[in-house]
């Protein structure tokens, strides 16, 4: 089946939405690198600020080089250091014989022993600053892969060979390269510092080896980010790069959930609340306009659906197990009396693939229909990419609509009140 989008169409839609980009987090996303970077983080509730922060670090291509290039070439040719070890030997002497403590050694024993001797033999150690860093590095990122990912399993199965674009995939991976390195067998026995000193981070930019630069450069970012944190650093991490929605259809619905917000804002409601995309409960965003309050849901049911599904009652009736159906887009008005606006989004122009959503749509209203107790029109909108010609009538109960024709048609309704 041919794609309905060009190449440049597609450039476009993500162009449109690159301003709000960072904001999606969801689990078909992969790494992109957009022109502009909206950085204002003022309205995110303070773990969502932290994911965002986990996410970045993880995925910021200083850590991916540390991690995945750099640690491997440093546990293969391990940086070590001559100490020196006192040994009390009797007989042989192997090393150079320290007379001191010799001496002071006989003493305590009466000379009963002239052939005992306290020499310093020198040894290998890997137990150094630098070798201390990067466990204290491969230590703290595998703790971040599993606060964002939650509890990872013991036995976990073996990611594919080929590369996995998805970013949970991404610190999954990441976090099995660490585990695997921690469980080196010289590294085991390196000491673990509780922090990240001035001087520890000297050793490592002095290093004679050159992998240890990208180490210097991953531990200073995550003292900025996570322990100075730093605006600018945040700021910096954002701008080299932001998530993308991996399907063109996940894409499209992002898209026409931006456009909703866009004609919000221009329709003279104000942006009361913003929260992540993809990991927020309960709506993305809620407006305000006078008395009226308006809450945007993006792949999430609002709790009065979810109490009136006549879906969720029948199959409980027959004791069949099932989920809740939902929309992609959900608006809660709630003016004089609450009401709801479902928006469904059909990445097409498949003129029967078209007539099936519509058929899909009238599904919804009747699952939820206890909820909707406004007679004000429309109570659903499709969305679909082209294929529908203008004539849209504002008493039908569903509207169809082609994507460039909906925040138009939005715009208007939100004017004249038509909610």
């Amino acid at each position: 089946m041919s794609d309905c989008w060009t190449d440049e169409e597609y450039n476009e839609i993500l162009g449109c939405v690159e301003k709000y980009l960072w904001l999606f987090v969801q689990s078909n996303a992969t790494i992109h690198k957009p022109e502009q970077i909206v950085c204002n983080l003022a309205q995110l509730e303070r773990h969502e600020l932290r994911l965002l922060q986990l996410i970045y670090f993880l995925l910021s291509e200083t850590i991916q080089k540390s991690i995945k290039e750099c640690t491997p070439q440093l546990l293969r040719r391990l940086t070590q250091s001559t100490d020196k070890m006192t040994a009390e030997i009797k007989g042989a002497v192997r090393g150079n014989v320290d007379w001191n403590l010799t001496l002071k050694r006989r003493l305590t024993t009466g000379f009963s022993n002239p052939t005992g001797f306290i020499t310093r033999v020198a040894v290998k150690t890997y137990n150094i600053p630098e070798m201390q860093a990067l466990k204290y590095l491969l230590t703290q990122t595998s703790c971040l892969c599993v606060e964002v990912l939650g509890k990872i399993p013991d036995k976990v199965e073996t990611l594919p060979d080929e590369h996995n674009e998805k970013w949970k995939s991404e610190v999954r991976f990441l976090y099995r390269l660490t585990s695997g390195f921690l469980n080196n067998t010289y590294l085991r026995d390196i000491e673990l510092p509780t922090k990240i000193t001035d001087m520890m981070l000297q050793k490592v930019r002095c290093a004679r080896n050159a992998h240890f630069k990208s180490i210097y450069h991953s531990l200073r970012l995550y003292r900025r980010l996570f322990i100075q944190k730093e605006q600018e650093t945040l700021r910096d991490c954002f701008a080299r790069g932001v998530l993308k929605p991996l399907s063109r259809d996940t894409l499209y619905e992002v898209y026409i959930l931006f456009v909703t917000m866009a004609s919000l804002d221009r329709a003279g409601w104000s942006r009361e609340q913003f929260r992540l995309i993809g990991y927020s409960k309960g709506a993305v965003a809620q407006y305000k306009h006078g008395d009226s309050t308006v809450r945007v849901y993006y792949q999430k049911l609002p709790t009065t659906f979810a109490q009136n599904s006549l879906y969720t009652d029948l199959l409980r009736k027959y004791q069949i197990d099932g989920s809740l159906r939902r929309p992609d887009i959900i608006l809660e008005f709630d003016a004089e009396r609450c009401n709801f606006k479902l928006l469904e989004i059909k990445r097409t122009q498949d003129k029967r693939y078209i007539v099936e959503s519509i058929y899909k749509v009238f599904g919804y209203l009747k699952d939820f229909e206890k909820c909707f107790t406004s007679e004000a029109m429309p109570h659903a909108i499709l969305v679909v990419w082209e294929g529908i010609e203008a004539g849209e009538d504002a008493s039908d109960v569903v509207v169809v609509l082609n994507g460039r024709n909906y925040g138009h048609y939005l715009e208007s309704m939100l004017s004249g009140k038509l909610y």
